[in-house]
Formats: C-alpha cells, sequence, structure tokens
C-alpha cells in the first residue's frame, strides 16, 4: 500500500494566549491571538510552514503576560 504523499514541509499554527494582569487561572479571561506568514495577528486560525512557525515564536517569546503556542 502506498503511503499518502503530503506537504513537503510541515504546517504549524502559531497561537498567543494573553492572560490580563494578576494571576493565571480557570476563572480568568484569556485573550487568545493567532498569527499568520508575516507575523501579524489575523482573525482565523492560518497554517504557517513549520520554519517560519518557530521563528516568529522566537520572535514573540518574552512577552508579560502572554504563552505562545506553535500546534
Amino acid at each position: 500500500m502506498a503511503a499518502p504523499q503530503g506537504p513537503s514541509c510541515e504546517i504549524r499554527c502559531v497561537i498567543e494566549h494573553h492572560y490580563p494582569e494578576g494571576p493565571k487561572g480557570g476563572s480568568h479571561p484569556v485573550e487568545v491571538r493567532f498569527f499568520g506568514k508575516r507575523g501579524k495577528p489575523v482573525k482565523k486560525m492560518r497554517f504557517v510552514p513549520a520554519a517560519k512557525a518557530h521563528e516568529i515564536a522566537r520572535k514573540l517569546q518574552g512577552a508579560k503576560g502572554s504563552t505562545i503556542s506553535v500546534l
């Protein structure tokens, strides 16, 4: 049986979870932002090549009150 062929590079999504001032917890609201190929916030989740997604995440890391995820 032939193996399915996908895109030549993996694709990922870059998401920022932005927390308001104060402790992180279950009852506190979280704002979720998605990032596109140019590293700018977009409304819907976009797929980005893996290398570019990790580059964007490294640029965004270290911001106060937020967590960056590459899915």
